[in-house]
Order: structure tokens, then C-alpha cells, then sequence
């Protein structure tokens, strides 16, 4: 990080499904001398703009700047064996 550096905190769905906890950070002291700034925050923070983000994105994904990936999972007997697959992530996508 630089100094004065800002690391945007969203979600934890990666984590969900950890068997252990996701080893921490060992060099916390960094953060202090580089007074670097987290700050978290949710989608809802900012739902004002929801409106012109579906529009721009829908733009985007047309236009192919931005990929997108589905899975169709057929049958509601399927529906959690589909949910958990969407919480696992391997190691090609991270």
C-alpha cells in the first residue's frame, strides 16, 4: 500500500464455506505506519445510484466490456446443491 492508501472492504462470501479460518494479515504494523485507511461498505450504501449502474452495465455487457458467467441449474430439488456451488470457489477463479 502506499502511504495514505485506501482498501475498499465488501462482502465475505469467499469465506462462507471455510472449513478453518482464512489466515489474517502478519504485517497489521504497516497499516499504522502508512496511516492506511479501511473503510467497509455494502452495496446498500449507495443504492441511490442503482438505477444508472443497471444502465451502464447493461451497456457494458452488450458491448462485451464486461464478461458475464451463468450456471442454469434445472428443478427446485437441485436449488441447494446450485446455492453451495455458487459459495465454492476454486482455485482457477480466484
Amino acid at each position: 500500500m502506499n502511504h495514505f492508501g485506501r482498501i475498499a472492504a465488501c462482502g465475505m462470501i469467499a469465506t462462507y464455506n471455510n472449513a478453518e479460518p482464512a489466515p489474517g494479515p502478519n504485517n497489521l504494523m504497516l497499516i499504522v505506519g502508512k496511516k492506511v485507511r479501511i473503510k467497509g461498505f455494502i452495496v446498500f450504501d449507495h443504492n441511490d445510484m442503482r438505477t444508472q449502474f443497471l444502465s451502464d452495465m447493461e451497456s457494458w455487457v452488450s458491448e462485451g466490456k464486461i464478461k458475464t458467467k451463468e450456471t442454469i441449474v434445472e428443478g427446485l430439488d437441485n436449488a441447494v446443491d446450485a446455492f453451495l456451488a455458487l459459495l465454492q470457489v476454486t482455485i482457477s477463479e480466484k
